[in-house]
Formats: structure tokens, C-alpha cells, sequence
């Protein structure tokens, strides 16, 4: 088993290594920098509807999509490039505010 396994290790790694190599010196251009940047924005919403919505929330309103409406205002505000941190308080803060106040 554990041979399989440092072969499926060595296999991955051959065939990434390569174009690693050949691209560690070339500087990514700004917008594909932003891109990258912007993944885990564009994939944690994503994560956030699924919960959403196995949760049963029958609308956008509901309780259970709060977090939903919190992953979208971190989305925004980091799309505008304002500095994480503070994306992701006024996000707790969408989702908090309304669950503390009913």
C-alpha cells in the first residue's frame, strides 16, 4: 500500500514539476496575480450556498442564509481590493447582527 502510494506521489509530482520549473522565473501578470489572490473569495461563497441550502433554507431571507449573504459582502469588498481583514469582520458582522438581533 505504501508503495502505491509514493507512486501516485512521484507520478503527480513528475508531471507538475516540469512546468513549475519552466514558470518560477516568468512574473505573473497583475491580472492573473488578482485572480489568485481571489480564489478562496470565489470558492468559500460557493461552500456557503451548499451549507445554505442542505440546511432547508427555503429562502435568501431565511436564518440559514445568513452566511450566504456574509460570503457575498466579503466577496464584494475584497473584489474591491479593500484588505481582508476588514472583509472578513464586515462579513461576521452581516451574519452576526441579524442573528443577535432576532
Amino acid at each position: 500500500m505504501a508503495l502505491t502510494i509514493a507512486g501516485m506521489a512521484l507520478a503527480t509530482y513528475l508531471t507538475r514539476a516540469p512546468l513549475l520549473l519552466a514558470l518560477a522565473r516568468r512574473p505573473l501578470p497583475a491580472r492573473l496575480r488578482l485572480w489568485l489572490r481571489l480564489i478562496l473569495l470565489a470558492v468559500c461563497p460557493r461552500w456557503r450556498c451548499r451549507w445554505s441550502w442542505r440546511r432547508g433554507a427555503s429562502s435568501w431571507s431565511a436564518p440559514a442564509s445568513l452566511g450566504l449573504w456574509g460570503a457575498v459582502a466579503v466577496f464584494v469588498l475584497a473584489g474591491r481590493r479593500v484588505n481582508l481583514l476588514v472583509s472578513v469582520a464586515v462579513g461576521v458582522a452581516v451574519v452576526a447582527v441579524p442573528r443577535a438581533i432576532g
